[in-house]
């Protein structure tokens, strides 16, 4: 299904309530009637910079070699700038300039019709969306700290105030790291906005770099350096279909609300002011690109990401200081639910392998006061979504709602760190600047700064970290389910919980006949802990062991660790797939000639199952043919093989996937070619 984005990702701040402020002075907290008027909901065009792939598991080749079909299929004066590659099989075909993502029809039609493909999406756009003598918490400027629905953070700076430690990377504009609030509160960050291309002909058979760095503004592509040069817009249109406006200094504010110094006498707090903020630019003056996005994204939790094949990138270096929360204060309404979840199969991709990693992605519901579940990213999978309350803990006007939204933060009248400039960044006084922003985006970092605290304390697996979140949030009267998920975060009630640190551990045989054994696993403040045992998630029984019997076949097993004396909902587990063990066996001559065609028969055999799966071939390490099994093979197939044209010893390797059911196998033998 073709994907088609109606609206880029905007950095989620809503207009209203976005000023410059003198040093170490604010002014009174706006009102919730400052909330922005109602959206413009007129469809703008779908900019798009690429194309992004999956490629199909086991497929032969590389994104590169799809350039020449893609190509055909652009318009004119339009090419293939470079390609590249990054983890779980996932490409880009980057263009030479931004088109209409109609435009690239063609293109798709034609990769989802190659059988190395399994999806496709275009490249879209995404634009930005204990006490303490600060003189903003002094004088109570801080509500989203202090405030009745706050998030409780002075109570829980008498536990924790975070650990240089732990970082949250804060996915955004840049940061301004010479603002005083914010000094030493970073580690090394990195800029993934990207430069714009050329075609230098009409057959475009020749790229080059525009070198004009519109987006980035910064005078480079990709590098080592996060800092934020600002993303003003002098004119109308002069980013494609966006007004003229001012510098945001997004990142910089977002920053400041998850770990501004403490107690240093000037300006704000941090709601996590001891842990590290990891600054990853992905967004310029024109936004920035899904892909730059999510690299971004795989860069922050270690992932290693290759950076544009044979292009100006290289190879980026691996993040040595990986962040364990990750906030996205980014996100776009779209107006087709289908094409919500055809964009979050590529989103949905990044977070699993970042959530592989240990990371925590938290990400702003939208500011669109509209159905939350068409926002992009934060209603894919494995996201925390946000929506934003006022001071009295309701739903603020502009926020998202609906399903999804997963939590709510305080995202009204926010005081943070901030700068003056209107275009490029202005010197700094001795106090610094600050400003009042508003929107989904500020309310995100007040989670991932409460999670980054829950990290310190121990809470580290993000999917219990999710639970404890959920499971301890608190919620006013206009704050429901269905307008801000399970409610206002609260940083003290995670850290008082009664919450696993470590999952139940899992031994024993997970085949028909064995036994597993758990134990509980560690937790905090003083659990009394349950051990349940599921199957495919319908409980079975409960204990410290479990029988595996033939009904669990191709099932998983999952011991549940729980408190009887805490909060519902607030659980770790352990799973394991029980499969049946086979039996793998092939035969073929021990002796060929350069000329022939061997026959390779494969027998599969397993208890209580008939195997279905995959057998590959190897001779040596290079793969020579691949063959399905289906169930009524009943174990049993034959591949005729190409020929081995060296002559000599080749070892011969066959090897069986296994199925949901089945576990793999693999065998091998040496044969001669004369």
């Amino acid at each position: 299904m073709r994907l088609r984005l109606r609206r880029p990702l905007t950095l989620l701040v809503p207009a209203a309530l976005t000023c410059a402020l003198a040093a170490g002075t604010l002014p009174a907290i706006a009102s919730t009637d400052d909330a922005p008027a109602p959206l413009n909901t007129t469809e703008a065009p779908e900019p798009a910079r690429g194309i992004i792939v999956k490629l199909a598991d086991g497929a032969d080749g590389a994104v590169t070699d799809l350039v020449d079909d893609v190509a055909a299929e652009l318009p004119d004066d339009v090419g293939v700038a470079q390609t590249a590659s990054g983890p779980a099989d996932l490409g880009l075909l980057e263009l030479s300039e931004q088109v209409e993502s109609d435009d690239l029809d063609g293109a798709i039609e034609v990769l989802e019709a190659d059988p190395r493909v399994e999806w496709v999406v275009p490249n879209g756009v995404r634009l930005p969306s204990a006490t303490a003598n600060d003189p903003s918490f002094r004088d109570g400027s801080l509500w989203n700290l202090t405030g009745a629905w706050g998030v409780e953070a002075p109570q829980a700076w008498d536990i924790t105030t975070g650990s240089g430690n732990v970082r949250v990377a804060v996915v955004d504009t840049g940061l301004l790291t010479n603002h005083p609030d914010l000094a030493g509160q970073y580690v090394a960050g990195r800029d993934f906005v990207d430069d714009e291309y050329d075609c230098a002909n009409s057959a475009c058979s020749r790229i080059r770099y525009r070198n004009s760095f519109t987006s980035a503004n910064d005078g480079n592509s990709w590098d080592a350096n996060p800092a934020d040069p600002g993303d003003w817009r002098d004119y109308d249109n002069q980013c494609r279909g966006m007004a003229a406006g001012t510098s945001s200094w997004h990142g910089t504010h977002v920053a400041g609300t998850i770990a501004g110094k403490r107690n240093n006498g000037i300006g704000v707090a941090g709601i996590a002011p001891t842990v590290k903020v990891q600054p990853v630019r992905v967004l310029g003056r024109c936004g920035g690109t899904d892909w730059d996005i999510a690299m971004g994204v795989l860069w922050a939790s270690g992932a290693n990401v290759t950076g544009h094949d044979g292009g100006r990138h290289g190879k980026v270096p691996v993040n040595r200081t990986p962040a364990k929360i990750i906030n996205l204060s980014l996100g776009g309404w779209m107006a087709r639910p289908a094409d919500v979840r055809e964009m979050c199969k590529f989103y949905g991709q990044i977070s699993a392998v970042a959530r592989k990693r240990g990371s925590t992605i938290v990400a702003a519901a939208g500011n669109n006061g509209r159905n939350h579940a068409q926002n992009v990213p934060s209603s894919c999978p494995g996201y925390i979504a946000v929506a934003a309350t006022d001071q009295q803990g309701a739903r603020a006007p502009f926020s998202n709602y609906g399903a999804g939204v997963d939590v709510a933060g305080p995202g009204v009248a926010i005081a943070s760190t901030y700068n003056s400039g209107t275009k490029a960044p202005a010197a700094f006084p001795a106090a610094g600047t600050y400003g009042r922003l508003q929107g989904t985006s500020m309310a995100a970092p007040a989670v991932s700064a409460t999670a980054a605290l829950a990290y310190t304390a121990g809470i580290t697996h993000p999917d219990v970290l999710e639970r404890v979140l959920k499971a301890t949030a608190r919620r006013a009267a206009g704050c429901s389910a269905a307008q801000c998920g399970a409610g206002v975060v609260s940083a003290h009630r995670v850290l008082t919980a009664k919450t696993p640190i470590s999952a139940p551990r899992l031994s024993g045989t997970p085949r028909p006949g064995g036994t597993l054994r758990a134990t509980p696993g560690s937790w905090r403040n003083g659990a009394t802990v349950k051990l349940t045992w599921l199957r495919a998630g319908r409980v079975v029984t409960t204990g410290p062991t479990y029988r595996v019997g033939k009904a669990d076949i191709g099932k998983v097993v999952t011991v549940r660790s729980s408190a009887t004396n805490g909060t519902p909902g607030i659980f770790h587990q352990s799973s394991v797939a029980v499969k049946v063990k086979p039996r793998l066996a092939f035969g073929m001559p021990s002796k060929l000639k350069k000329s022939t065609r061997a026959k390779l028969a494969v027998k599969v055999k397993a208890p209580s199952v008939r195997p279905t799966g995959t057998i590959k071939v190897y001779d040596g390490k290079k793969r020579i043919a691949v063959k399905k099994m289906k169930a009524k093979n009943k174990g049993k197939i034959v591949i005729k093989l190409p020929k081995l044209k060296k002559k000599g010893k080749h070892r011969i390797r066959v090897v069986y996937s296994g199925s949901g059911k089945v576990s793999g196998a693999k065998k091998s033998k040496v044969v001669r070619v004369r």
